[in-house]
């Protein structure tokens, strides 16, 4: 039997309908992925250019400078492509294979990658369908790819195998050309060792390994292919091999260090590497597995000199390095050096000026007013006028243990020639031989310094595709190795990260400019997340959080991508776009946590998809008289990137920790100390006051705000300081002396003083039954013990805007990471924490902590001991909300707290006298259905949300709530969600109006509150990878949604905003971004637009082709041809070749129109009006115009089929042709045997 007050309660929420019929709509709701955030896999390959580090399997992105893009591979067989801040496209090869390699064909528009079970895909960037690129072409090569080398000047791809060979791909034809194969060139060279009788020399069933293959920069027609035994120079014209290179390292020779004592008195041949040309093609180095770098001149038998990073000439003889292996102390005793091998080599040249003046302008200018002053260290005065010839050598390994990691790089001066000087042998002049040894003489050696030892580095030349892609470099892109200090996650995770930095180095800079990756570059290695939540912020809050963030500005610091078009176009919806509902202007954020204790922030709003006129490009301003180009013209651009990272806004929790305020903490010990044992756990933001808790694995919690960045000078910024720290110390202590406190003057240090703000309550002025008494028990613990002041904290860029620490919450750590540890910021001053069954409850005002209890050893009740038992279970749920609770018809802040028992206490806080004060005993009561709560609500008699936000507090401090009685004393509706129960309760203590249990094995895990076009509605997760919507206050299930990837059993864990997009993180290599709301917005990605044919591919000048021609004079003694593009096209091409296919590349994108800014623009020309006859006759042109191209489309395919059917035909004939051939062989055969064997019987 209900009671009166039960059955009254229940009629009068009954009679309500917050969700309305649009709510109900279950044919409304559509669960649909907007953005997938990060790649998704590991990171194995990403080129800008051809790179690949053998030694661990992995190749770096590939670039293509002509269009400005970068592309990345995966683990998984996805490819990513990267241009300008709004281009990213991804797609994958279909299946989960990882990808080894990776090939631009530069200003092409095709993109060529090997997997792992060594199938070449080759896409064209030119057509896009379905959001991918069209395959052009694939096929499963013949042996196993160790490198691959792509030419702008022709389309022929070399690919490098283990068995020594190099074949040709066409990328025209998408065919291998076998007539172009290169043999094994090493097979002679160890015939040769073994005939005469080297001791060390391979037995005969070793077979040569290719380790890199490179053309040379001017002569087209030669190509350097290594060995692990050594090096070929290869004539493509005359199949032919020009000059084999041995690396000999002779007797007591020093060599990499990585020899014994047993082994430096014999011959040694350290395995080649990889290759690098110098630009001018008169000399190029190789990489060994040693360490060493040999330097060898194209026409010389001998190297010039062998090298390590740091010594010259290591394969000279010394007596230091014969008698050290003898030496008396151990300190002296020479030991194996355990140097690893080189890895990868890059040669750059550079353009008209100085590679050290470019670099200095780099770091000057804006670039260095943008940095503090104690990131700037002093500028190098201008170099002298341009020198021709500067070069620089990067080199990834050759490093010692005990060398800290990174990626080095040699200038070397410009080579001069000498006289011309005769030679009595084949090889070069002594004087050119001395020339070419002091042109890599190092003139300074810098070094790019990572966390973990480098993995792979690219270049990013600035235009040329040229020299190996190393012309002219602007940038550097570096992956790293895994992080041991960084937490191991047991999540499957990207443990590479990614890097990027400014290029060239200048000399004497310490450090170059680091540059900014592309957002979805962000989540590997360090960047790794591990937790992220979706929060609808209000415009106000939104512009403060952009407030001195610029276009320029984030422009400026990121990697020099300029490829690629964007342009916005609808999401398709499966419920019909309704025309009425307006574009989605709604701000959206998501804040991360990650395992390098940062939490960044990204701008994931829908008005990065959406640009008006006057993004436009001014060249689209311009008049046309074909309809065609004057819509192509109107397109809208996209100009910012999605997601955005707002990286001024970015916490590194480290810089506070390190700082000496924070010496007390627990975390800051263990930063020093294991690093890897520290983490985030939780992570809360209050979307109108932009303040932001961290929760660390220590269980202290940082507090910080947002504050604006000082525009001043850095010199008078910390004068102010010092001046304000001061003027404090005065201040206080003035306060201390005129309050004559004896307990503070006594020790003023083991008690510091109480702020103004906060006033002790007497029983006089407190409101009874709402407010602290003086009879409030003590907790055991001081609350201001719980609370370290870290306001002192200097900021990393205070010039700015960003967050700045406040101070630091304790609290006992969980006792696993799946213990329960809640955080709760109110935008309205107030924080509230809680560890276990321990809760903590703050006013940020100060910041001061009002309660700190702990149920173990205080209970509510009078005073003395308590004669209930305190319950201890732990603390599920925290809740802020401005309301009135039962029959207190006071609207006041309040604080839920459910526990997993069922109890549940509401904390009250009260203004006295301008501090705020805990109430005296909170309202206590228990259910059942709300034991082991996960979210609860409050509703108010309209169905919104009670949130403790500013506008309600100020209407609770001025009383200007409806008075309830109006209402049947109905003031809130409380809303419990449990894993297997969601309740309703009238006036949050009240009977219970609505319940829903779950039939199914599923069990919530998430819920949430969403307008659904103005009409509230709930919103849960289950564990069973579906999302249920439930009407309100009924809890009458509405529709059950599932999400369709079903690679993952489970959900992961979703943020839900209000608006209904949810983030779903369900492991660091997933997160994804969703929406059940339909409404108007654009789709991600965008309309694309990768390749511009209009963009031409810089070629090789007369003037280096004379020089190259020159130089083969010179060096040979005659006049050798240079071979240009076109020529090595026909060359390599065969000469069966087959015409190249007929492709229909798509350029047009489909503009969207977007509303007009209110921004004033310039008055667009008026147009004179058409009459009914001139539309029709548009209309007319334009079917026709279509009519005639889907004509000749349907042409282009008839063409190519009878092609390819007359290619079956031939193929059926010359079948048929050989099999009779070989039948009447056979029986030719037949019948001369048949006529032997009857005549030797006879």
């Amino acid at each position: 039997m209900l009671s009166s007050r039960s059955r009254k309660a229940n009629e009068l929420v009954s009679s309500l309908d917050f969700s309305q019929s649009i709510g109900r709509d279950a044919s409304a709701y559509v669960l649909g992925q907007l953005v997938e955030l990060g790649l998704g896999s590991e990171l194995t390959a990403i080129s800008f250019g051809l790179l690949t580090r053998r030694k661990l399997g992995v190749a770096p992105p590939d670039t293509d400078p002509v269009q400005g893009l970068l592309a990345v591979a995966t683990e998984q067989g996805g490819l990513h492509i990267f241009g300008k801040p709004p281009v990213h496209l991804s797609w994958d090869l279909g299946r989960p294979l990882k990808i080894k390699h990776l090939a631009f064909r530069p200003g092409a528009g095709f993109l060529a990658c090997v997997d792992q079970k060594d199938t070449l895909h080759v896409f064209d960037l030119g057509r896009i369908e379905n959001n991918k690129p069209y395959r052009d072409s694939s096929l499963s090569l013949r042996a196993q790819i160790t490198c691959v080398e792509a030419s702008p000047n022709h389309p022929h791809l070399l690919l490098g195998g283990k068995d020594g060979t190099v074949d040709v791909f066409d990328i025209d034809r998408g065919v291998l050309v076998p007539t172009s194969r290169i043999p094994n060139c090493w097979v002679q060279q160890e015939e040769i060792l073994r005939r005469s009788g080297v001791p060390d020399a391979p037995p005969r069933r070793h077979i040569p390994v290719c380790t890199d293959v490179k053309t040379h920069p001017l002569d087209l027609n030669l190509v350097l292919i290594a060995y692990d035994g050594g090096v070929s120079l290869y004539n493509l014209a005359q199949k032919s091999i020009e000059r084999n290179w041995e690396f000999v390292i002779p007797p007591g020779a020093v060599g990499g260090g990585n020899d014994t004592e047993d082994t430096i008195f014999t011959e040694r041949r350290p395995p080649v590497t990889c290759l690098a040309w110098r630009p001018n093609g008169l000399m190029f180095a190789a990489g060994h597995e040693d360490g060493c770098i040999s330097f060898v001149c194209v026409s010389d038998d001998n190297p010039i000199t062998i090298r390590t990073i740091e010594r010259d000439a290591v394969n000279k003889t010394t007596e230091e390095d014969l008698f050290a292996w003898n030496a008396k102390s151990p300190e002296g005793r020479r030991q194996t050096a355990c140097r690893e091998p080189i890895f990868r080599l890059a040669w750059s040249s550079f353009e008209q000026e100085t590679m050290l003046s470019r670099a200095t302008a780099s770091l000057s200018g804006a670039a260095a007013a943008a940095m503090s002053s104690s990131e700037i260290p002093d500028l190098p005065t201008p170099d002298p006028p341009y020198t021709k010839g500067e070069t620089m050598l990067t080199i990834l390994g050759g490093l010692l243990p005990k060398d800290p990691p990174g990626i080095h790089t040699l200038a070397f001066p410009p080579y001069v020639a000498p006289p011309n000087a005769a030679s009595a042998s084949s090889n070069i002049p002594y004087a050119v031989r001395e020339a070419l040894k002091a042109s890599i003489e190092p003139t300074f050696h810098h070094i790019y310094p990572t966390d973990t030892p480098p993995e792979d580095f690219i270049l990013l030349p600035r235009s040329s595709p040229h020299f190996s892609l190393s012309h002219d470099p602007s940038a550097m892109i570096i992956t790293t190795g895994q992080d041991r200090r960084l937490p191991v996650l047991a999540a499957p995770h990207a443990s590479r990260g990614i890097e990027a930095w400014s290029f060239p180095p200048a000399q004497g800079h310490p450090r170059p400019r680091q540059l900014r990756l592309p957002a979805q570059l962000c989540w590997n290695g360090p960047g790794t997340c591990v937790s992220a939540r979706l929060l609808n912020v209000q415009t106000l809050a939104y512009r403060r959080m952009l407030h001195q963030f610029d276009m320029r500005d984030e422009d400026s610091d990121r990697i020099p991508l300029k490829g690629g078009k964007a342009f916005p176009r609808l999401r398709p919806s499966r419920t019909g776009m309704r025309n009425h509902v307006p574009l989605d202007n709604q701000p959206r954020i998501v804040v991360s946590s990650h395992v390098d204790l940062v939490v960044r922030f990204f701008d994931v709003s829908s008005s990065l998809l959406q640009a008006d006129r006057n993004d436009a490009p001014s060249s689209y301003a311009s008049t046309s008289s074909t309809p065609a180009a004057s819509t192509a013209e109107l397109k809208p651009l996209l100009t910012r990137e999605y997601p955005r990272p707002l990286a001024h806004l970015d916490l590194d929790i480290k810089d506070v920790l390190l700082d000496p305020s924070a010496s007390g903490l627990e975390a800051s010990r263990i930063l020093k100390e294991r690093p890897w044992e520290l983490e985030i756990i939780k992570c809360d933001f209050a979307v109108h006051t932009c303040e932001l808790a961290v929760a660390l694995s220590t269980g202290e919690i940082i507090l910080a705000r947002l504050g604006y960045g000082d525009l001043r000078d850095l010199s008078t910024i910390e004068h102010d300081r010092a001046d304000a720290e001061a003027e404090l110390d005065e201040t206080i202590s003035d306060a201390l002396n005129d309050m004559n406190v004896n307990s503070v003057e006594a020790n003023p240090s083991a008690a510091p003083p109480r702020r103004a703000s906060t006033v002790n309550p007497t029983p006089s002025r407190l409101r009874k039954g709402s407010v602290a008494s003086a009879s409030f028990a003590t907790p055991s613990r001081d609350p201001s013990d719980c609370f370290i002041d870290l306001s002192v904290v200097l900021a990393r860029r205070p010039d700015r805007d960003g967050f700045r620490a406040v101070g630091a919450f304790l609290l006992p750590p969980p006792n696993s990471l799946k213990a329960p540890f809640c955080i709760e910021l109110a935008d309205i001053g107030f924080f509230a924490a809680s560890s276990g069954n321990i809760l903590l409850i703050a006013d940020l005002r100060g910041p001061e902590v009002l309660l700190y209890d702990d149920p173990t050893i205080l209970s509510y009740g009078k005073k003395g001991k308590s004669k209930t038992k305190p319950d201890t279970s732990t603390v599920t749920s925290l809740k802020w909300t401005v309301s009135a609770v039962g029959d207190d018809h006071d609207r006041q802040p309040r604080l839920i707290v459910t526990q997993a028992s069922g109890t549940t206490r509401i904390f009250e806080m009260a203004n006295v006298a301008g501090g705020w004060v805990v109430s005296e005993g909170p309202v206590t009561f228990q259910h059942d259905s709300v034991k082991n709560a996960i979210a609860t609500f409050v509703l108010d008699p309209l169905g919104n949300e009670l949130l403790a936000d500013p506008l309600r507090l100020q209407q609770a401090m001025n009383q200007q709530f409806a008075p309830s009685h109006k209402n049947g004393g109905f003031s809130s509706l409380w809303v419990v969600v449990t894993p297997m129960v969601i309740s309703a309760y009238f006036n949050i203590n009240g009977p219970r109006t609505a319940q829903y249990e779950d039939d199914t094995a599923s069990a919530f895990e998430s819920a949430a509150v969403v307008l659904k076009d103005g009409c509230p509605v709930l919103i849960a997760t289950t564990r069973l990878r579906t999302v249920v919507a439930f009407s309100l206050p009924s809890l009458t299930q509405i529709t059950r949604m599932s999400f369709e990837a079903a690679i993952h059993t489970d959900v992961g864990t979703l943020s839900i905003a209000p608006d209904g997009d949810l983030l779903q993180f369900i492991d660091p290599l997933h997160i994804r971004l969703h929406t059940i709301a339909d409404i108007g917005r654009p789709s991600c990605p965008p309309s694309l637009e990768l390749w511009d044919p209009t963009i031409p591919v810089p070629s090789l000048t007369n003037a280096l082709v004379g020089a190259a021609s020159n130089l083969s004079s010179y060096l040979f003694g005659y006049q050798k041809k240079v071979y240009t593009g076109s020529d090595m096209d026909a060359i390599l091409g065969g000469p069966n070749r087959k015409p190249a296919p007929v492709r229909r590349r798509a350029t047009a994108a489909t503009p969207l129109t977007t509303p007009q800014s209110s921004a004033p623009s310039r008055p667009a020309p008026t147009k004179p009006r058409l009459s009914s006859s001139q539309n029709e006759f548009t209309t007319t042109q334009s079917l026709l115009a279509s009519t005639t191209e889907a004509l000749e489309r349907r042409g282009e395919y008839m063409s190519a089929l009878q092609e390819r059917l007359g290619t079956m035909a031939n193929d059926a004939a010359k079948f048929a042709a050989d099999t009779k051939k070989m039948a009447q062989q056979e029986a030719a055969k037949g019948t001369i045997k048949s006529g032997f064997t009857s005549l030797f019987n006879r």
